[in-house]
């Protein structure tokens, strides 16, 4: 709605016919709504498919489970990429084994343990304790020196964590082993972020949510594939019947790839911002949509813990705009945009170069 304002107080100021642009902008609004939707439901429909093969299908298998995503993950991601949809960044070795790599192994690690975590508790609880993230990307931040320390981020970080651990003290169905797998999973994944950051913030590399599949997908699935044979292979021989779970397998693959295309055309036609708040919305319909499907009990307490977090996460996100864009202004006030190349040198230029202000040479004028 507001950008069917803007772009209609813009157009009338014009002096031009509003209808046009009023019916356009309305046409992309619903076509976004209904991208936003249709990510919603697939990511959804993941989780609980998840679940119920992990917990009610009895395919205890974390690491295969992980595995079949990541597969079907790359397949997509490199076809979309062979057929000339778009290109992957070119990437160095150097660039590759110090860059990607990590990253790419944190990821496989935080899915999976996700993944097992998952197998122990409550998909309302585990969405619960998801909202904890942003408190320990901050915290890594700032042991790790991505983050420049910022009392009102740390307040909010802190709250975010009261919020959570609220939310777990009302947990009727609670599991110490999957609290601390989920504990762990959502560290490790905190740590993808922070190095995701440092990748984006000291390169030229940019990804989007196929691209960057391109290359840490297929490292995902190798590096899965080592736990996966050690710990779980025997078994899955054992007790798995393909002829019944080859379908279910494919669906749930297909699902997960399906998942990160939803989301690069989502980002791509919304952006950041909306689709940081969509997934706070996202995440209570999980809740909403699991206590029907598995019989999950929701007590107050946890639901008045949870929606501390989502508060004080949305106060994050508001304080860390507000931050980031005022250290961007100081950025750009101490380092002002030189002439380009060939251009003469006016007053204020040559000022700026010896190190004066230019508006005091236009006061003395």
């Amino acid at each position: 709605y507001s950008l069917l304002a803007e772009s209609f107080d813009h157009h009338r100021a014009m002096g031009g016919d509003t209808e046009p642009r009023k019916s356009g902008d309305l046409s992309r609004q619903i076509r976004v709504g209904f991208l936003i939707f249709a990510w919603m439901l697939i990511s959804i429909s993941l989780i609980m498919y998840n679940k119920w093969l992990l917990s009610y299908k009895n395919y205890r298998f974390p690491l295969a489970m992980t595995m079949t995503h990541q597969f079907c993950t790359a397949f997509v991601a490199h076809a979309t990429c062979r057929l000339g949809f778009m290109s992957p960044p070119a990437l160095s070795r150097k660039e590759f084994t110090s860059k990607i790599l990590p990253i790419a192994l944190l990821f496989a690690a935080s899915i999976a343990l996700s993944n097992l975590a998952v197998s122990y508790l409550t998909v309302p609880f585990m969405q619960m304790l998801k909202a904890s993230i942003p408190t320990f990307s901050l915290l890594l931040g700032f042991a790790t020196g991505v983050e420049r320390y910022e009392p009102r981020l740390l307040a909010c970080v802190v709250g975010i964590g009261a919020g959570v651990g609220i939310a777990s003290l009302g947990e009727l169905e609670f599991v110490w082993a999957g609290f601390a797998i989920a504990l762990v999973g959502l560290v490790t994944e905190a740590a993808r972020l922070v190095l995701t950051q440092r990748l984006l913030q000291g390169t030229d590399i940019r990804f989007n949510a196929i691209t960057g599949n391109y290359y840490t997908a297929p490292i995902a699935f190798i590096a899965l594939a080592v736990p996966f044979l050690a710990l779980e292979l025997q078994r899955w021989r054992e007790q798995v019947d393909l002829s019944v779970m080859a379908p279910h397998l494919v669906c749930n693959g297909l699902l997960a790839a399906l998942l990160n295309v939803s989301v690069f055309i989502v980002l791509k036609e919304t952006g950041a911002v909306t689709y940081s708040i969509a997934g706070q919305v996202k995440d209570w319909m999980n809740i909403l949509v699991a206590i029907p499907i598995f019989g999950n009990v929701v007590s107050p307490l946890q639901l008045a813990g949870y929606a501390l977090a989502v508060g004080l996460v949305f106060r994050y996100k508001k304080l860390r705009s507000e931050v980031e864009a005022a250290r961007a202004a100081e950025r750009s006030a101490v380092q002002p945009e030189a002439p380009s190349e060939g251009a003469p040198l006016s007053d204020a230029t040559l000022l700026d170069k010896r190190g004066h202000v230019p508006m005091l040479r236009k006061s003395l004028q």
